[in-house]
């Protein structure tokens, strides 16, 4: 099986924290099939993402986290599309009103280089300071997730990664969600 499936069956087919009856996978797996066949009678180049990630260079062997992840400009690029989803999603966009968003930017890059193996040390407050009183719920919670997944997706994670990723941020929600 392809690593583009495997990714493609871990976060639709089986998503963390939900699960998928196997008749909606097969449908869900049978139209993308469907789509990819037909990417070449489209005009689309069905390539070009793989072809594109196979042109990185792989981190060595025993890199960190944040060195598979892409280093500092994959981190950058992935938060800065987070934040900017984020802050204009109108599920989410209530906790980013008049926040400074260039700090958050900054402080989040800082914070996943820290936790993720990266050299840098985290300078910014507790998760549960920086929460307090926002009064988030899990519906957001859940909801920046799941923009973190498509964000390191659309940049060229590997699922093992985004995997390893969510794992260490995971514990955090109980310092975030207030309701």
């Amino acid at each position: 099986m392809s690593g583009m499936l495997r990714g493609y069956l871990a976060d639709h087919c089986f998503p963390p924290g939900r699960t998928m009856t196997h008749a909606r996978c097969t449908i869900e797996l049978t139209l993308a099939g469907l789509l990819a066949a037909s990417a070449p009678c489209l005009g689309a180049d069905v390539q070009a993402e793989p072809a594109r990630i196979a042109t990185q260079t792989a981190p060595p062997a025993g890199a960190s986290l944040y060195a598979r992840m892409g280093g500092t400009a994959t981190v950058t690029a992935v938060v800065n599309e987070l934040i900017d989803h984020s802050a204009a999603d109108p599920r989410l966009k209530r906790s980013f009103e008049g926040v400074n968003l260039d700090h958050v930017k900054k402080m989040l890059i800082e914070q996943l280089c820290s936790l993720t193996g990266g050299g840098c040390t985290y300078t910014g407050d507790s998760m549960r300071d920086v929460h307090a009183g926002l009064k988030i719920d899990q519906s957001e919670f859940y909801g920046l997730v799941e923009s973190l997944r498509i964000a390191l997706q659309h940049h060229g994670v590997a699922l093992r990664e985004r995997n390893e990723l969510l794992e260490i941020l995971a514990p955090m929600k109980r310092d975030v969600v207030e309701r």
